[in-house]
Protein backbone atom coordinates (compact mmCIF):
# COMPACT_ATOMS: atom_id res chain seq x y z
CA UNK A 1 0.00 0.00 0.00
CA UNK A 2 2.78 2.45 0.73
CA UNK A 3 5.49 1.39 -1.48
CA UNK A 4 7.19 4.88 -1.68
CA UNK A 5 9.90 3.75 0.32
CA UNK A 6 10.74 0.73 -1.60
CA UNK A 7 12.22 2.81 -4.59
CA UNK A 8 15.11 4.15 -1.90
CA UNK A 9 15.98 0.17 -1.44
CA UNK A 10 17.22 -0.27 -4.48
CA UNK A 11 19.47 3.08 -4.79
CA UNK A 12 23.07 2.96 -5.68
CA UNK A 13 25.40 5.07 -3.42
CA UNK A 14 26.81 7.83 -5.56
CA UNK A 15 29.37 10.71 -5.36
CA UNK A 16 32.18 11.58 -6.53
CA UNK A 17 34.55 9.14 -8.11
CA UNK A 18 36.61 8.55 -5.35
CA UNK A 19 33.47 8.85 -2.87
CA UNK A 20 31.81 6.38 -5.20
CA UNK A 21 34.17 3.73 -4.54
CA UNK A 22 33.67 3.89 -1.03
CA UNK A 23 29.93 4.78 -0.83
CA UNK A 24 29.77 1.47 -3.31
CA UNK A 25 31.87 -0.87 -0.99
CA UNK A 26 29.65 0.58 2.01
CA UNK A 27 26.58 -0.20 -0.12
CA UNK A 28 27.19 -3.83 -0.58
CA UNK A 29 27.50 -4.06 3.62
CA UNK A 30 23.82 -3.01 3.16
CA UNK A 31 21.67 -6.30 3.82
CA UNK A 32 17.88 -6.22 4.98
CA UNK A 33 18.56 -8.75 7.50
CA UNK A 34 20.13 -6.36 10.03
CA UNK A 35 16.09 -5.26 10.55
CA UNK A 36 14.96 -8.62 12.79
CA UNK A 37 11.64 -7.06 13.72
CA UNK A 38 9.64 -10.27 12.68
CA UNK A 39 8.48 -11.79 16.06
CA UNK A 40 7.36 -7.71 16.60
CA UNK A 41 4.18 -8.38 14.89
CA UNK A 42 3.16 -10.95 17.14
CA UNK A 43 3.09 -9.37 19.75
CA UNK A 44 0.24 -7.44 21.53
CA UNK A 45 -0.64 -4.47 19.29
CA UNK A 46 0.22 -1.86 21.92
CA UNK A 47 3.81 -3.31 21.85
CA UNK A 48 4.48 -3.24 18.08
CA UNK A 49 5.62 0.27 17.18
CA UNK A 50 7.82 0.34 20.17
CA UNK A 51 9.48 -3.02 18.90
CA UNK A 52 9.66 -2.18 14.95
CA UNK A 53 11.26 1.41 15.92
CA UNK A 54 13.68 -0.55 18.76
CA UNK A 55 14.36 -3.08 15.70
CA UNK A 56 15.08 -0.17 13.13
CA UNK A 57 17.42 1.89 16.12
CA UNK A 58 19.44 -1.69 16.26
CA UNK A 59 19.63 -2.00 12.69
CA UNK A 60 21.02 1.10 12.21
CA UNK A 61 23.65 0.59 14.76
CA UNK A 62 24.57 -3.10 13.28
CA UNK A 63 24.99 -1.81 10.52
CA UNK A 64 26.72 1.54 10.84
CA UNK A 65 29.27 -0.79 13.52
CA UNK A 66 29.87 -3.27 10.30
CA UNK A 67 30.95 -0.29 8.19
CA UNK A 68 33.23 1.09 10.93
CA UNK A 69 34.66 -2.41 11.42
CA UNK A 70 35.31 -2.58 7.68
CA UNK A 71 36.23 0.98 7.82
CA UNK A 72 33.97 1.72 5.37
CA UNK A 73 32.59 5.42 5.21
CA UNK A 74 28.77 5.83 6.89
CA UNK A 75 27.19 7.40 3.62
CA UNK A 76 25.01 10.55 4.05
CA UNK A 77 24.09 13.64 1.89
CA UNK A 78 22.45 12.31 -0.90
CA UNK A 79 23.43 9.02 -0.50
CA UNK A 80 21.47 7.06 1.32
CA UNK A 81 21.92 6.22 4.71
CA UNK A 82 22.07 3.22 7.35
CA UNK A 83 19.30 5.28 8.81
CA UNK A 84 17.34 5.43 5.94
CA UNK A 85 17.61 2.15 4.53
CA UNK A 86 16.95 0.37 7.89
CA UNK A 87 13.71 2.65 8.40
CA UNK A 88 12.29 2.04 4.76
CA UNK A 89 13.17 -1.92 5.60
CA UNK A 90 10.89 -1.34 8.48
CA UNK A 91 7.99 0.43 6.30
CA UNK A 92 8.47 -2.23 4.09
CA UNK A 93 7.79 -4.62 6.06
CA UNK A 94 5.16 -2.86 8.06
CA UNK A 95 3.03 -2.27 4.95
CA UNK A 96 3.56 -6.01 4.66
CA UNK A 97 1.79 -6.33 8.15
CA UNK A 98 -0.89 -4.11 7.13
CA UNK A 99 -1.79 -5.18 3.89
CA UNK A 100 -1.67 -8.76 5.51
CA UNK A 101 -4.58 -7.43 7.98
CA UNK A 102 -6.74 -5.79 5.39
CA UNK A 103 -6.43 -9.06 3.35
CA UNK A 104 -7.14 -11.44 6.62
CA UNK A 105 -10.41 -8.82 7.00
CA UNK A 106 -11.48 -8.63 4.12
CA UNK A 107 -11.46 -12.46 3.56
CA UNK A 108 -13.06 -13.14 6.96
CA UNK A 109 -15.94 -10.66 5.72
CA UNK A 110 -18.41 -8.41 7.81
CA UNK A 111 -21.26 -10.52 10.11
CA UNK A 112 -23.68 -10.13 7.55
CA UNK A 113 -22.11 -12.30 4.65
CA UNK A 114 -24.02 -10.26 2.15
CA UNK A 115 -23.52 -6.86 2.93
CA UNK A 116 -21.21 -5.87 0.19
CA UNK A 117 -21.84 -1.86 1.19
CA UNK A 118 -19.89 -2.56 4.30
CA UNK A 119 -16.74 -4.14 2.38
CA UNK A 120 -17.16 -1.17 0.21
CA UNK A 121 -17.32 0.93 2.84
CA UNK A 122 -14.23 -0.69 4.95
CA UNK A 123 -12.07 -0.33 1.12
CA UNK A 124 -13.18 3.10 0.89
CA UNK A 125 -12.35 4.12 4.42
CA UNK A 126 -8.72 2.57 3.92
CA UNK A 127 -8.16 4.43 0.54
CA UNK A 128 -8.97 7.83 2.85
CA UNK A 129 -6.26 6.77 5.49
CA UNK A 130 -3.78 5.86 2.95
CA UNK A 131 -4.27 9.75 1.48
CA UNK A 132 -3.91 10.57 5.28
CA UNK A 133 -0.68 8.77 5.72
CA UNK A 134 0.85 10.21 2.39
CA UNK A 135 0.02 13.79 3.13
CA UNK A 136 1.01 13.17 6.98
CA UNK A 137 4.31 12.10 6.49
CA UNK A 138 5.06 13.69 3.31
CA UNK A 139 8.08 15.46 2.45
CA UNK A 140 6.31 18.46 2.03
CA UNK A 141 5.10 18.02 5.31
CA UNK A 142 7.08 16.86 7.62
CA UNK A 143 10.57 17.98 6.38
CA UNK A 144 9.47 21.81 7.41
CA UNK A 145 9.27 20.11 11.12
CA UNK A 146 12.62 18.51 10.75
CA UNK A 147 14.20 21.23 8.57
CA UNK A 148 17.95 21.43 8.49
CA UNK A 149 19.33 17.77 7.87
CA UNK A 150 19.41 15.68 4.92
CA UNK A 151 17.94 12.50 6.86
CA UNK A 152 14.12 13.45 5.79
CA UNK A 153 14.02 10.22 4.19
CA UNK A 154 14.25 8.38 7.01
CA UNK A 155 11.85 10.60 9.06
CA UNK A 156 9.16 10.19 6.62
CA UNK A 157 9.66 6.27 6.59
CA UNK A 158 9.58 6.34 10.26
CA UNK A 159 6.25 8.02 10.02
CA UNK A 160 4.74 5.99 7.85
CA UNK A 161 5.88 2.82 9.25
CA UNK A 162 4.18 4.12 12.63
CA UNK A 163 1.16 5.04 11.05
CA UNK A 164 0.86 1.77 9.11
CA UNK A 165 1.70 -0.28 12.74
CA UNK A 166 -1.53 1.66 13.96
CA UNK A 167 -3.81 1.02 11.33
CA UNK A 168 -2.97 -2.75 11.34
CA UNK A 169 -4.00 -2.25 15.24
CA UNK A 170 -6.90 -0.25 14.31
CA UNK A 171 -8.23 -2.39 11.83
CA UNK A 172 -7.96 -5.91 14.14
CA UNK A 173 -9.66 -3.78 16.86
CA UNK A 174 -12.28 -3.10 14.99
CA UNK A 175 -13.22 -5.20 12.28
CA UNK A 176 -11.93 -8.42 13.47
CA UNK A 177 -14.94 -10.37 14.05
CA UNK A 178 -14.71 -12.51 17.50
CA UNK A 179 -15.58 -16.64 16.94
Amino acid sequence: MLRQGAIFLGLAIAGSDAQANDWDAAAAEYNKSYLQVEDCFAREPIDREACVVAGIHKCVRDLEGVLETKGLPIPGGAAVSPHEYCNYIGLDRADEHLNVVYQRILKQGPERPHDKEAVANLRAAQRLWLQFANAMCSGENIVGWHAGGSGWGAITAECTTRLSIQQAANLEDYFTIEN
